[in-house]
């Protein structure tokens, strides 16, 4: 047990987790930041559902994927080992896909999340007190961000 938790708090998170694990299998999960209506942002957790498919001739096989989402377009970004960004909004609203290397992303409520390759974040905070961005560790971080409607 870590610090002051009982038996019963630790069994709870892990009905936690399982609940999560099981949630993931059947959703794409993904993080978002916001702003509150004070302008203070927050982190949330959204989903995205997978489906089923038989494919076609061009998606072969039985295959799951999510909905589309509305874009407007792909960009991609470099960040170089070292980057801290302080204070400042989203130049948009717009799905961020961490490629390579770990980003930490802290928001206006004091929580920190870090993003590692494969996490996908959506950054709706366009105004307001914003979100502060680090690389972390030893190495660059590449990212394809798509702005949404």
């Amino acid at each position: 047990m870590r610090g002051t938790e009982t038996p019963s708090k630790i069994s709870r998170d892990a009905g936690t987790v399982v609940t999560l694990i099981a949630q993931e299998q059947q959703q794409l999960r993904y993080a978002v930041v916001y702003s509150d209506n004070r302008g203070v942002t927050h982190f949330r957790d959204d989903y995205l559902p997978w489906q089923q498919s038989q494919g076609d001739r061009n998606l072969p096989g039985s295959l799951t994927l999510t909905p589309y989402v509305e874009a407007e377009k792909l960009g991609f970004l470099h960040l170089p080992k070292g980057y801290d960004a302080d204070w400042h909004p989203a130049p948009g609203k717009r799905f961020v896909m961490v490629l390579t290397g770990v980003g930490e992303v802290e928001v206006g409520d004091g929580e920190r999340r870090t993003f590692t390759p494969g996490s996908i974040l959506l950054v709706t905070d366009v105004s307001g007190q914003g979100h502060r961005t680090r690389v972390m560790g030893e190495h660059d971080v590449l990212i394809a961000w798509v702005p949404v409607p």
